[in-house]
C-alpha cells in the first residue's frame, strides 16, 4: 500500500509541474499590481481570461505582443507611392521634424501633423505601419539608452518594419553614452545639434517660399509653349563654375517636387573659347538658369566692371523668350534687401530674367544632413547601419 501511495503522490507532482510550466511566473513587482484572487497559492497567475481564444488544459499558448512603455507617439506623412511615419516619446514632440518633412527634399510628403498615441498592441494598425516605406524614431540623445534601444528593436520586429532610421536631437551636449549606444544599434543614426534644429525652426519657412517661387516661374513659363512642344521644360544650368558647385540645384530640379514641370536637366559649363557650344546648349533647352557663386570673389554677373555673363544673359533671354532665372549662391544674406541691392546695381538681370534667387552658404550647410536623411529614407538598404 505504501508503494502505491508514493506512486500516486509522484504522479500528482508531475501534473502540477507540467501545469506550472505552461504559465510564466511573475516578478514580485508585477505581483504587487495584481489583486490577490488573480494569483494562486504557488505564486503563478492565471492568464486564460486574457486570451482571445479559449485554451484547453493541454494546449500551450504564447503571447507575442511586445511589452512596452506606454508613452510612444506617432505622426504619419503620406504620399502616393509610400507612407512615412515619425515615432517619438511623449516627452519630446519633435515639432522641427514636421517642418523638415515638408521640404522638396522629401518629395512633398503630406501630413495633417497630428500626433497620436502609438497603439502598441493593435492588429489593424500593425498592418498600416508595416506598409510604411520608412519609420523615423526621433529622440533626444540623452534619452538614447539601452532600454530605449531595446524598445525600438522590439517595435521594429513586432511590426515587421521595412526600414528604420534613428534621429537623435541634442538634449544635452555631453552625453557620454551616445557613442556606446550608437555602436550597439543596428539601425542608421543621424545626430542633429541644437544649432541645426534652431536653424530649421527659424529659416525653413523663408527657404521654402523661394523654392515655391522658383517652381511658379517654371510652371508659369510652361503656358507659353505651343502644342508643338512638350508641356514640361528641358532645363539648362549655365555657369562658369564647376558642376559640383550647383549639384544641389540640379538635385532640386530633378526631385519629385518639380517633376510635373521639368522633363530633364542639363549642366552647361561656359568658357571663353566655347561660345558656339554655349549656343548649341541653349538651343537644346526651353528654360535657362544662369548660376553664379560668390565664391568666385564677388557678385559680378552683368552691368558692372569685369562682368562674367553680359553676353550670355542677353543671348539666353533672346533665344528662350525671356524664360530665364538667375541664381546667386554662397551669400551671407539672402533677404529682400540684398536682392534689391543687386537689382539696383545690375538692372539687366531684372530686364532679361524672370526673377533672381539668392541662397546662402548656411542653407547648403544645414540642408546637407537632410539630403543624407532622404537617401536613408529612399535608399534600398534595409534596417542596417551604414
Amino acid at each position: 500500500m505504501e508503494e502505491k501511495e508514493l506512486k500516486r503522490e509522484a504522479s500528482e507532482n508531475v501534473i502540477e509541474e507540467e501545469s506550472s510550466a505552461k504559465q510564466p511566473k511573475l516578478s514580485e513587482d508585477v505581483k504587487g499590481n495584481l489583486d490577490e484572487e488573480d494569483v494562486n497559492d504557488n505564486g503563478w497567475v492565471d492568464l486564460s481570461s486574457e486570451c482571445s481564444k479559449p485554451q484547453s488544459l493541454d494546449t500551450d499558448y504564447e503571447l507575442d505582443d511586445p511589452t512596452m512603455s506606454d508613452n510612444w507617439r506617432v505622426v504619419t506623412w503620406e504620399k502616393k507611392s509610400s507612407n512615412l511615419s515619425v515615432v517619438t516619446k511623449a516627452s519630446y514632440p519633435c515639432h522641427w521634424i514636421k517642418d523638415v518633412l515638408t521640404l522638396h527634399i522629401f518629395s512633398d510628403y503630406k501630413s495633417d501633423g497630428k500626433v497620436k498615441k502609438f497603439p502598441i498592441i493593435d492588429e489593424e494598425y500593425k498592418k498600416k505601419i508595416s506598409s510604411c516605406s520608412c519609420v523615423l524614431f526621433c529622440l533626444e540623445n540623452d534619452k538614447w539608452d539601452s532600454e530605449t534601444l531595446k524598445e525600438v528593436e522590439t517595435l521594429s520586429s513586432y511590426y515587421a518594419l521595412k526600414k528604420v532610421v534613428i534621429l537623435l536631437a541634442e538634449g544635452t551636449s555631453d552625453n557620454h553614452l551616445l557613442g556606446e549606444m550608437n555602436a550597439k544599434s543596428r539601425f542608421p543614426i543621424l545626430n542633429f545639434s541644437n544649432v541645426q534644429i534652431d536653424w530649421y525652426k527659424n529659416n525653413l519657412k523663408f527657404y521654402k517660399s523661394r523654392i515655391e517661387d522658383m517652381k511658379n516661374c517654371l510652371k508659369g513659363s510652361v503656358l507659353w509653349m505651343t502644342s508643338c512642344f512638350p508641356q514640361s521644360h528641358k532645363v539648362g544650368i549655365y555657369s562658369r563654375s564647376a558642376e559640383s558647385e550647383f549639384e544641389w540645384l540640379k538635385s532640386l530640379l530633378e526631385s519629385g517636387y518639380l517633376s510635373d514641370t521639368v522633363e530633364n536637366v542639363r549642366s552647361c559649363i561656359i568658357s571663353n573659347r566655347g561660345f558656339e557650344q554655349f549656343k548649341t546648349d541653349v538651343s537644346n533647352c526651353s528654360f535657362g538658369i544662369l548660376y553664379h557663386t560668390k565664391n568666385r570673389g564677388r557678385i559680378n554677373i552683368t552691368d558692372v566692371t569685369d562682368s562674367l555673363y553680359n553676353v550670355e544673359l542677353d543671348y539666353m533671354s533672346r533665344m528662350l523668350n525671356g524664360h530665364v532665372i538667375v541664381v546667386v549662391d554662397d551669400l551671407q544674406y539672402s533677404n529682400d534687401e540684398e536682392k534689391s541691392w543687386i537689382f539696383q546695381n545690375q538692372p539687366s538681370i531684372k530686364k532679361k530674367a524672370l526673377d533672381l534667387f539668392l541662397f546662402t552658404t548656411d542653407e547648403k550647410k544645414f540642408l546637407k544632413p537632410l539630403r543624407e536623411m532622404r537617401s536613408l529614407i529612399t535608399g534600398e538598404n534595409k534596417c542596417t547601419r551604414k
